[in-house]
């Protein structure tokens, strides 16, 4: 390994260090490490920005400003609240109903939206009902990762292996579509073998309108209607994207366009709700991901990979599946799935291998491994802090004592289904 090669790798792990341990605020570790790269002249200015990946900031600014006119219609929260006067005081049912919910939502938004949409909505029901509140947060965080994993848009791994590999979103739907399925079978098992018997009311069952007092009516029936209507449009060119020859970030940001200009929305206040934080987090990353494959890291990496395990095709998926589920769960999926993708690049180029069945291993594992811990994924953050401020506490042990269960299982059928379909 040269001395370049050596500092851009040293600089790459600091930063990931800093990521993992929360010393510094991801941004900023992202920053850090960015910075360290120019002053030390391993990358050019002028060349460095060329490895940002615009497809995929484009589709989060795109996806993030119609989600913020979204919110302000409060036509999910409605959708829900309106599950708890048709549940007829099931509450079983209802927790299928909401999982399942959620699940649709965070593979055609993005699942830490959909939890901040839908989590409210589920500790109120869980108050209404007098029941105890634990399974309804299991069920919102675990199906919004489960759910975010079907589709290109759905978790944030999805968009970058998407954009790196010429996806399309028909390609997630069809090749993971099955195993999300199966995921959710075994989270609704598992969820009554933990929590059957607590799915009841203690007192009368409150199923009437009167009894709910969540909100039951749009803020603004008038702009659900127009953002709606401009989402269908979005979700229709996401499907046909590979037939119109456009990319998914020019579809979503046209749609985002579209939507400014039929929606009366003040443009300065609703961009305040974008998280830009997240957009300038993922460019830095691409960047520090870029310098390492372009000073020729990956490549070595990958070469030593393929000559280890490059001629056991299944073994090799099967190592990537279970080892992105478990790093996925301690460490952020989004710097790991990063740094694994131009891996992949490399040892299927390698191999003369079809990368197929190892980009649907890297998103299985990254997606379902953050389910096992609560740090895995930024939605059980966002789950765990809506709790908190309900009074309800979610400790990283009980959370380990489901998450790592779940995780395990959902990893098994995962790896059995790539087994089955691929090899």
């Amino acid at each position: 390994m040269s001395r370049v090669q050596l500092l851009a790798l040293l600089i790459f792990c600091l930063t990931y260090a800093f990521i993992i341990t929360e010393r510094l605020h991801r941004l900023k570790a992202a920053m850090l490490g960015f910075s360290l790269v120019l002053l030390m002249q391993i990358v050019e200015q002028s060349e460095i920005f060329s490895f940002i990946d615009f497809n995929t900031i484009g589709l989060l600014l795109g996806m993030m400003i119609l989600v913020g006119i979204l919110k302000k219609t409060g036509l999910i929260q409605h959708i829900a609240a309106e599950a708890v006067v048709y549940s007829k005081g099931n509450a079983w049912v209802l927790l299928v109903f909401l999982s399942f919910l959620t699940a649709v939502i965070s593979a055609l938004i993005d699942n830490v939206t959909t939890v901040l949409l839908v989590g409210p909505i589920a500790l109120a029901v869980a108050d209404v009902m007098e029941i105890n509140p634990m399974p309804f947060i299991f069920a919102e965080i675990f199906s919004s990762n489960i759910g975010g994993t079907a589709t290109l848009i759905g978790d944030p791994p999805n968009l970058l292996i998407g954009s790196a590999a010429g996806l399309t979103f028909n390609d997630f739907i069809i090749n993971l579509g099955p195993p999300v399925i199966l995921s959710m079978i075994v989270l609704f098992g598992l969820l009554y073998l933990w929590y059957g018997g607590e799915l009841k009311p203690k007192g009368q069952e409150k199923t009437s309108r009167g009894d709910f007092s969540g909100p039951r009516k749009l803020q603004d029936p008038a702009l659900a209607i127009r953002v709606v209507a401009v989402m269908v449009l979005v979700l229709v060119g996401f499907v046909l994207h590979g037939v119109l020859h456009l990319e998914a970030a020019t579809i979503a940001l046209a749609g985002a366009t579209l939507a400014l200009i039929v929606c009366p929305v003040d443009v300065e206040e609703l961009l305040l709700d974008v998280d830009w934080v997240t957009i300038l987090f993922f460019s830095m990353l691409f960047m520090l991901v870029g310098t390492l494959e372009h000073v020729g890291v990956i490549e070595l990496f990958a070469t030593k990979m393929f000559a280890l395990v490059g001629e056991h095709f299944k073994a090799l998926t099967m190592i990537l599946i279970w080892v992105s589920g478990l790093a996925s769960a301690v460490v952020d999926n989004v710097p790991y799935t990063a740094a694994v993708i131009p891996l992949v690049k490399h040892i299927s180029h390698l191999g003369g291998y079809d990368p197929k069945p190892l980009w649907w291993a890297l998103a299985l594992g990254a997606c379902l491994g953050g389910n096992g811990t609560l740090v895995g994924a930024s939605a059980n953050l966002v789950m765990a802090g809506i709790a908190n401020k309900a009074g309800i506490r979610l400790d990283f042990k009980t959370f380990l004592s489901r998450g790592m269960v779940l995780m395990s299982s959902t990893l098994f059928v995962s790896a059995v289904y790539i087994l089955w379909r691929y090899l």
